[in-house]
């Protein structure tokens, strides 16, 4: 009967089941009640409330087995609560208890030291550090995305947050141990992929000159920048704001080397290459050939370089290295620029040419790689020389009308029309050179062939000039040496 009376009073005896501000917890307030459940208050005597060492049992109130007061304005940090009593219970004399709790309104501050904001990001998972609260909860969220860690001691923090590439909206939140929450907000643009890039409509070989292709470049985090490079040369730089047209424009017959690069906001390349060939016609001098030409007119080409001592090997319809030597041997010799291009200048080189000797005053003229005939003529005066080097016939005419030139030698001059009077005669063969052409003279002027006596232009006997006329061809080269 004593051990059932002995447990029955240890069971009844006043004890502290649950305090609030519970022990090591931080408070979002600075103004808390503190209640302490007390079962069996009314057994308690000699009670005393302390709160931060200050006695405040007189502000402690019961009910229902609960002891409560409130602590007034508190300062930030940590605070302490102390209770003592005595009780009736013989196995529990004395009741006591002291715990600590903080007070924390103060939210915290963070900083992101990666991803400012506007910035493109190029990496997902999006790094994200910086500093925040110690023991501060750090989550970060995108959308459905989110991530979360805790700062270290000091404060520093680092996480990784799953994004799609494109813009997008980061909520960076940092909450202590009190509640208390300090939110930041990036918007960024991830691009961690490279750009998608297709290229159509360019066949492996195209009968056109001017074939029609097209360029698709897509990227999620906004338009890339689309670069060509058409045998080594830049031909186009834009956004890809939607389908561009490749600007193919008249190419010369042989092997073209594409190169289309799609550059998105993060920088990442997506790199399409082609190589085709255009092969748009069969007939020597129609298109300009360049290596890996193929078909007749290569192989006019290739006849008439053997004709003339360029090209040893058979006529097998293809530009290759070979043939491209033997170009560029025939350049050479006739000085062209050597490029292996057989383009205006070239073709007509391999009909005819003219070579003009001011120092001899003397015009020669080659056909089919042969010295057909020569001529005398006068070159330009010291004040008004012939240019040297190497152009070609671009236009030609019969019966000109003389057009006094914007010079001084020419002010007041009259445009005279066609006839014997002419200054230029019958025959205008245009250079490349401005203002400068092969023409015949007034038979009044015929004492000036064979001097340094013209303004500049190749002064020829009006019979002379009239037979060379018949003889050339627009783009025959013109090579003037001193």
């Amino acid at each position: 009967m004593v051990a059932v009376f002995v447990a029955f009073e240890f069971l009844t005896a006043p004890r502290i089941s649950a305090v609030t501000p519970s022990p090591g917890s931080y408070e979002s307030r600075d103004s808390v009640v503190v209640t302490i459940d007390v079962p069996g208050t009314q057994h308690l005597h000699g009670l005393t409330v302390r709160l931060d060492g200050r006695d405040v049992t007189l502000s402690v109130s019961s009910a229902a087995h609960r002891l409560y007061f409130p602590t007034g304005r508190l300062s930030q940090g940590s605070h302490t609560v102390s209770l003592t009593a005595r009780t009736s219970d013989v196995l529990r004399p004395r009741l006591s208890k002291s715990w600590r709790f903080a007070v924390d309104t103060v939210a915290p501050k963070i900083t992101v030291h990666a991803a400012r904001a506007g910035s493109v990001v190029t990496a997902s998972p999006v790094p994200l550090s910086g500093t925040s609260e110690p023991g501060a909860t750090v989550v970060a969220t995108a959308g459905t995305h989110r991530a979360q860690v805790r700062a270290g001691a000091d404060g520093s923090f680092s996480l990784s947050l799953a994004v799609a590439d494109g813009p997008a909206r980061i909520t960076i939140t940092a909450t202590d141990r009190a509640g208390n929450a300090t939110r930041l907000r990036r918007a960024l643009v991830v691009d961690a992929t490279p750009p998608e890039l297709t290229v159509n409509g360019l066949e492996k070989i195209e009968k056109h000159d001017s074939p029609k292709a097209d360029v698709i470049a897509t990227d999620a985090a906004g338009m890339p920048t689309v670069k060509m490079v058409l045998d080594g040369h830049t031909i186009l730089t834009q956004k890809a704001s939607s389908q561009v047209r490749i600007p193919f424009d008249k190419l010369p017959e042989g092997l073209h080397k594409l190169v289309v690069t799609a550059t998105d906001l993060g920088h990442h390349k997506t790199i399409d290459r082609r190589t085709f060939l255009v092969n748009s016609t069969e007939k020597l001098g129609k298109a300009t050939l360049i290596f890996g030409a193929r078909g007749r007119d290569v192989r006019d080409l290739q006849r008439k370089l053997h004709s003339q001592g360029y090209y040893h090997g058979k006529a097998n319809g293809v530009l290759g290295k070979s043939t491209v030597k033997a170009v560029k041997r025939f350049q050479t010799a006739i000085g062209l620029p050597v490029d292996g291009v057989v383009g205006p200048q070239m073709l007509g080189g391999l009909s005819g040419r003219i070579v003009i000797v001011q120092s001899e005053h003397r015009l020669y003229f080659y056909s089919n790689g042969k010295l057909k005939k020569t001529f005398p003529v006068a070159t330009g005066q010291a004040a008004y020389p012939t240019p040297n080097g190497t152009t070609s016939v671009v236009w030609m005419t019969k019966n000109p009308t003389w057009t006094p030139p914007d010079s001084p030698w020419a002010a007041g001059a009259k445009p005279v029309a066609p006839g014997p009077n002419n200054p230029v005669g019958m025959r205008w063969i245009g250079t490349g050179f401005s203002g400068v052409g092969i023409h015949g003279v007034p038979s009044s002027e015929d004492y000036s062939i064979g001097t340094y006596a013209s303004h500049g232009c190749i002064r020829m006997y009006e019979w002379d000039v009239e037979q060379l006329y018949d003889w050339v061809t627009v783009g025959m080269p013109i090579i003037i040496k001193p």
